[in-house]
């Protein structure tokens, strides 16, 4: 009985601490500034910021609004590299890898503390297009993007 009732205090003790979500950031509210775009590519940075907003929106620990911390980030590369040919025409490739960076800066306490400052998050993914490559990218561009704003937004609320 005593054996049993020990190992239920112990349980209920380590638990009590628990919290899902890991620790809480230093800051409660976090603004997302809208993303610049430092590539030819157009109308990326609208969805980017999209996920990056959307990523914050899904911690319990965080609101999005001003007055904790603000977040920037520019859409500073894209590459498209061919990796592989068409079988009967070497000039036209059938698969490509995308490659999108984004440099971001995370500041707190209006401004005074910068937790981190142009610091690089990708996203890559490999796509084989049916037709259009260009509009075959920018259907998948929004995977890269939902993965480039988890990277951002771990690195901002546990990487303390």
């Amino acid at each position: 009985m005593r054996v049993g009732l020990t190992a239920a205090l112990v349980l209920l003790a380590g638990c009590a601490n628990y919290r899902i979500g890991g620790p809480p950031p230093p800051f409660r509210t976090i603004e997302v500034a809208p993303v610049r775009n430092a590539t030819s590519l157009t109308g990326v940075h609208a969805a980017l910021h999209t996920r990056l907003a959307e990523a914050f929106a899904m911690d319990p620990r965080v609101r999005l609004g001003p007055g904790g911390a603000r977040l920037e980030a520019e859409l500073v590369s894209f590459r498209r590299t061919a990796l592989s040919a068409r079988a009967d025409d070497a000039r036209d490739f059938s698969s490509h890898r995308t490659t999108y960076v984004v440099r971001c800066t995370l500041t707190t306490d209006a401004g005074t503390r910068t937790v981190f400052k142009d610091r690089d998050f990708s996203g890559t993914f490999v796509f084989q297009p049916t037709g259009d490559t260009a509009a075959a990218e920018l259907s998948l561009g929004p995977a890269a993007y939902a993965d480039i704003a988890a990277q951002v937004k771990e690195a901002a609320t546990a990487a303390w």
